[in-house]
């Protein structure tokens, strides 16, 4: 069986748009970090924390495990802490780019896969009542970087460089190779 340690709609989705069968198990692991690390160790320790978490109770299945991260400067952005960091953060990105690290461990057996993608964002200059607006309709409060591109946070952006799944928070092509490589699919 293959299972999703994550409760992300939005992972959830895009495994199921790509035909695959599988069920839902969140990790309940705090994702604490070292801010010393850089951002592709930090992604890349969460989703396998994740993974081996889930993977504890369900050894004879294989598990997928995601976190993703906005890194503005030297600044790691993840969730907001509340509409005030939210606020903070978008008035940040605006008319910036950022870059988006997606790290991703696949287990199974003995055997793992664990790799992170990386995407470019740049936000279009963005007005108080706009991030205000957005801010309102909670979207971006469970959201590193406080915005959800494949939502209305995709009005904020002006363009992007790498993969679209990247930034949604599951770069699918490579999950795919992945569980290929792992004979899941």
């Amino acid at each position: 069986m293959l299972i999703l340690a994550s409760g992300s709609s939005r992972r959830a989705k895009l495994l199921s748009d790509a035909g695959l069968e599988f069920k839902v198990v969140p990790s309940d692991i705090e994702e604490v970090f070292n801010e010393e690390k850089s951002p592709e160790e930090i992604v890349l320790d969460l989703a396998l924390q994740k993974a081996k978490a889930v993977f504890l109770n369900h050894p004879k299945d294989t598990v997928i495990a995601a976190d993703t991260i906005v890194v503005f400067g030297n600044e790691i952005l993840g969730k907001p802490k509340d509409k005030k960091d939210a606020y903070r953060m978008l008035k940040l990105l605006s008319n910036e780019t950022h870059h988006v690290y997606t790290g991703v461990a696949v287990l199974k057996g003995n055997n793992e896969r664990v790799f992170y993608t990386k995407s470019a964002v740049t936000m279009r200059p963005l007005s108080d009542l706009e991030i205000k607006n957005y801010i309102d309709t909670d979207e971006p409060m469970d959201k590193a970087g406080a915005y959800g591109i494949q939502g209305a946070g995709g009005q904020l952006v002006d363009h992007f460089n790498g993969d679209f799944f990247t930034i949604v928070g599951l770069p699918l092509k490579d999950v795919i190779e992945a569980l290929k490589a792992l004979e899941s699919i």
